[in-house]
């Protein structure tokens, strides 16, 4: 059997998904992989919805980042960075491992985000059917890359396409500090990270241990700033959604709701 990943580096780890691919049906994308015009910048993933043995579910497939790609920029102490260390905690896909095997580790995952089965690697038979299905390719892959199957990881499908769903913003945030609580910082709170008010998007979380945490690296006052992002996001997100709707609506005339009412037919003269 696999063994959980990251392996050779301290920290939390995702264990292999326990089950067969063989019979997996890829129903639609759930996300995009076009590459932001604006920036220039590669999509992490790709998300598909699939069937495995008829259970619906979510897989997240990574795309393929270099060494270049993901090394940051820590001026005058970059002497101080391993290659193992950087790949494994900067590649967005070791990063959603780790965080989502702190949140197993401690039994949250479904309570705090979205169900998380593991991880998968998918063999190139998938990878063909991906590209005839869905004409997408590549994967961002560069040389070194070139002879390793795709990496996936398999969650819970949210079918609810509302920010909320019935959830409350104070149970949204409670849970959020939860998360924070367990050393996970998700460097990424936005509304559209948000389904029916479970976070599901860890492919840059900071999850400690964690090279962005190390004060060697990072003035105190960076760091902090940090994990206090996800919550000061999350605050933004409510503020925005609560001045939406304080927005007042247009006052419309009955007549202009009888014109306009379906089924209506205009009165001639």
């Amino acid at each position: 059997m696999a063994a959980p990943l990251p392996h050779r580096i301290r920290g939390p780890k995702l264990k292999p998904f326990n089950g067969e691919l063989d019979t997996i049906e890829f129903k639609k994308v759930l996300s995009s992989n076009v590459v932001e015009q604006s920036s220039g910048e590669i999509p992490h993933s790709v998300v598909f919805q699939v069937n495995i043995k008829g259970k619906t579910f979510a897989l997240k497939v990574f795309n393929f980042f270099s060494m270049e790609e993901i090394w940051p920029v820590i001026l005058g102490q970059e002497h101080l960075l391993k290659e193992n260390v950087v790949r494994h905690h900067l590649d967005p896909f070791y990063a959603e491992c780790r965080a989502f095997g702190r949140l197993i580790e401690n039994n949250k995952d479904d309570t705090l985000a979205v169900r998380c089965y593991g991880y998968v690697f998918l063999p190139h038979a998938i990878e063909r059917q991906i590209e005839r299905q869905f004409g997408i390719s590549g994967w961002n892959r560069k040389a070194e890359d070139e002879d390793s199957p795709l990496r996936a990881i398999i969650k819970d499908h949210i079918k609810w396409k509302t920010l909320c769903n019935r959830k409350t913003f104070k149970t949204m945030r409670k849970n959020l500090e939860e998360v924070n609580k367990l050393g996970i910082f998700n460097m990424d709170i936005r509304k559209d990270n948000y389904l029916g008010g479970r976070l599901f998007d860890f492919s840059i979380a900071v999850t400690a241990p964690h090279l962005s945490l190390w004060p060697r690296l990072r003035s105190k006052e960076r760091i902090v700033e940090d994990m206090d992002d996800d919550l000061k996001c999350f605050d933004d997100i409510v503020e925005r959604v609560r001045e939406k709707e304080e927005q007042p609506v247009p006052s419309q005339s009955l007549s202009w709701k009888q014109r306009t009412r379906a089924g209506t037919k205009p009165q001639h003269p």
